[in-house]
């Protein structure tokens, strides 16, 4: 039996199924997917998830929104990430190892 029920071939609709469920599981207010200089990639939230995303990437921790940031920073493809999260940390191994796998094409 499949786990997943939303998937998708689309990288941009890959990464919004994932970031929606992500955010529910983690309980997470917003969460963000950059490139270390600011570009956005993906996200999911009622935030400006844009620039939170951005904000996340020149800081490890900052206040937005009323709440703590959390970045947790990786490498795909020697292009170096920025997960921003509004809420919590995601720093483990099967939340950034999924991203690692959507991303590596």
């Amino acid at each position: 039996m499949e786990r997943r029920t939303r998937r998708s071939n689309k990288i941009q609709e890959a990464l919004k199924h994932f970031f929606d469920a992500l955010r529910i599981k983690r309980n997470l207010s917003a969460v963000a997917l950059t490139t270390d200089d600011g570009l956005f990639l993906g996200g999911s939230g009622s935030v400006d998830l844009e620039l939170m995303g951005a904000l996340g990437s020149v800081r490890r921790t900052a206040e937005f929104e009323g709440e703590t940031l959390h970045v947790s920073r990786f490498e795909v493809n020697d292009v170096e990430l920025c997960l921003t999260c509004l809420g919590a940390p995601v720093r483990d191994d099967a939340a950034v190892g999924s991203l690692m796998r959507m991303l590596a094409v």
